[in-house]
Formats: structure tokens, sequence, C-alpha cells
């Protein structure tokens, strides 16, 4: 099968179980930033196991099937693209990888697959590829677009007592006077993930890093 046989394979099977009630819920739950078919997540779940062993019969361009099912309209496709780039086996990453994490975080951009993406695939990479890490978050901290900035501040939330504290401190002072949203739920969320395992190091940090607000309370949340 080709790619897009494969993307109409899928299509078909969601358009079965679409919802309308749900897809205007979802929708406006996202802001209205995108449209859905209004899948529950355990219908999509379901068809989109089968549908990975399809994929892996035909063995298709990871990343051309998965910027096809970026290009696609309803939010369920991007959804599938990023469980399938967490089901990716360590052995299939490539040195490269960041220039497509690059072109997919800065894509129809929001939480729900820049978070995911973030956490899972780049934070695998970096472990895989040490040495492209600083390069490619060298890059990624002076951007003018926010969600590569976020994803520098959260892809080491896994790592759990493996985090580069310095860097992941660093990251934060250059971003902490950026009072978008996003940015500072991710520092609080960075911290608060690494203060399960180190609270001495954050709490530390927290007393002299002059974070407010949010970032603050997220940072906290675990330590009083």
């Amino acid at each position: 099968m080709t790619i897009r046989e494969l993307i109409d394979s899928l299509d078909e099977q969601l358009q079965r179980v679409q919802n309308l009630e749900k897809s205007e819920k979802m929708t406006a739950y996202m802001k209205g930033k995108f449209a859905f078919y209004g899948v529950y997540a355990d219908y999509r779940n379901a068809i989109q196991r089968e549908w990975f062993q399809l994929v892996k019969q035909h063995e298709p361009d990871l990343w051309s099937l998965v910027r096809e099912l970026w290009e696609k309209d309803e939010r369920e496709f991007q959804m599938v693209a990023v469980d399938l780039l967490k089901k990716r086996p360590k052995k299939q990453y490539q040195i490269d990888d960041w220039e497509q994490f690059d072109w997919i975080i800065t894509q129809k951009s929001w939480w729900d697959t820049v978070d995911l993406i973030a956490s899972n695939a780049v934070g695998t990479y970096f472990r895989l590829f040490p040495e492209m890490r600083d390069q490619v978050i060298s890059q990624w901290r002076k951007s003018d677009d926010f969600w590569l900035n976020r994803t520098c501040l959260i892809f080491q939330l896994k790592y759990k007592d493996t985090v580069d504290f310095e860097l992941l401190t660093s990251l934060i002072e250059d971003f902490k006077w950026n009072q978008e949203f996003f940015i500072q739920k991710a520092i609080g969320w960075s911290l608060r993930e690494y203060s399960k395992v180190n609270p001495e190091a954050v709490r530390h940090y927290l007393a002299s890093s002059g974070l407010k607000g949010l970032a603050q309370r997220e940072a906290s949340k675990y330590l009083y």
C-alpha cells in the first residue's frame, strides 16, 4: 500500500465512528483551532492499533507518513502521528531527526501534540544522540517560536535523576521573563517533575530564582 492508501484506510475507519456532538465539544475545548471527527480516545486507540500493524507490514517512510498525517484537517490524524512517533523503536532514530522535530513542533502547534513530542520523541532523541543536544537546543532556545522554547524546557520531563539541572536552570533563566502562559507553565512543570527526585535542588533554586506566579506555584507543588 502507498502512503495515500494507508491514510485513506485510516480515514475511512475514523469516519465510521465520528461523533458530531463530540466533535463540536473537542473543537471548542481547543479554542476552535482544529477540526475533529469527534472520535472517542478508546475508539481511536483501537483503530490505530490495527492500523499500526498495517503500517508495519508495508514499511512506508516514517517521516513522509507523519507529514501526510499532519496535513490532514482533523486533529485525530495528528494524534495518530504522535502516537506513531512514540512507538518508534530506538534503533530507527536517525541523527538528522531533529530537523523533522523542528518542523512538526512548529506546524499546527498546540500543547496536545507538542508536549507529547517533546517529552517522548525529542527526549529519546537527545539520549540517543547526546552530541546533538547542545547544538539543537542552542537554536531552539533562540527561536521566536515559543513552542520550540517550550520543548527546550520540557524534553527532560521523563529523565528523572538524569536531568541535566544546570542546563534546565540556564534555560529557565533565559525564559523566566517571558510571560507567555505556555512558557511559564513549562518552567513550573519541569521543576515540579525534577522535585520528585531532587527536592532540595529545586528548593534551593527557587529560593533565589525570582520566579513568581504560575511558574512558582507549579514548581513548588510537591515541596511544601
